[in-house]
């Protein structure tokens, strides 16, 4: 995954940058209106829709869905103590689903944190993932607080994405976004932890970690009861209900846990 994105990369612009651009390019509209429809699109997972052409033409990359600044997996054994606004971070490429349980996760949502208990019991309620983004989608921006707001204006998006979908709203483009074409992107870099087993490592002989039985009996578990659940859903919770149960050590990261998904359900695609 992209560990830093430069303001001055000009494949890529955070949310509340486009936003100001497209505010002041259309007379009349604030800033905030416009994030406002960002933020519906988000978790209606417009940005995300396989049938948007953009993304339809490169399913095999996550370069052009939402990327979404989170704590980067630790990389050493010296690693200090850090809050989590302190933390060394990088650029994640995410659904609608894992930007609902960052927010819910850091206390980002509208009201008190109780308000919100249902969504981030374990297991969840049938549906639950999917009634978050629903509600999180038709809640105004305006009414997030400012931890919030600031999480969705960070998010960045690449402009060929913005643009495709801004085309396809039947949106007039402003000048920052006319004549933008997909750029030549490497492959996105997988991040492992210094002490996390790679498959290589595996391979070698090396036991996995101590947590990965549970964590799999977890994801089926929770798949068998509502196979309708994202998998980015299925890997948060079961690695959640995990670290409560294991020390750090014991945990593969949240990343990894993702990306053997489809291992883990034996699913084909």
């Amino acid at each position: 995954m992209p560990s830093f994105i430069s303001p001055l990369d000009r494949n890529y612009i955070s949310l509340k940058r486009a936003a100001l651009l497209i505010a002041e390019d259309q007379r009349g509209i604030e800033p905030s209106a416009i994030m406002d429809l960002f933020k519906h699109a988000l978790f209606a997972g417009e940005f995300e829709d396989p049938r948007t052409p953009v993304l339809a033409a490169n399913h095999d990359s996550d370069w052009d869905l939402p990327l979404l600044r989170m704590e980067a997996p630790p990389s050493g054994r010296l690693c200090p103590p850090l809050a989590v606004d302190v933390q060394p971070q990088e650029y994640f490429a995410v659904k609608s689903a894992t930007i609902a349980d960052v927010l819910l996760e850091r206390n980002a949502l509208p009201g008190n944190p109780e308000d919100w208990a249902l969504f981030s019991a374990f297991p969840r309620p049938e549906n639950a993932a999917d009634d978050l983004r629903h509600t999180l989608a038709r809640i105004p921006y305006e009414a997030f607080p400012a931890k919030g707001q600031a999480i969705l204006g960070n998010i960045c998006l690449a402009k060929v994405t913005l643009g495709g979908w801004m085309t396809i709203k039947g949106y007039d483009l402003p000048p920052f976004l006319r004549d933008v074409r997909p750029a030549k992107r490497p492959p996105l870099r997988l991040v492992h932890s210094r002490h996390e087993e790679t498959a290589a490592e595996v391979s070698r002989g090396r036991p996995p970690k101590a947590a990965w039985p549970r964590i799999e009996a977890l994801i089926r578990e929770m798949y068998a009861a509502n196979p309708e659940t994202p998998r980015s859903v299925l890997a948060f919770d079961a690695h959640k209900a995990a670290a409560a149960e294991f020390d750090e050590k014991d945990l593969p990261s949240l990343e990894t846990v993702q990306r053997r998904m489809k291992r883990i359900l034996e699913l084909d695609g």
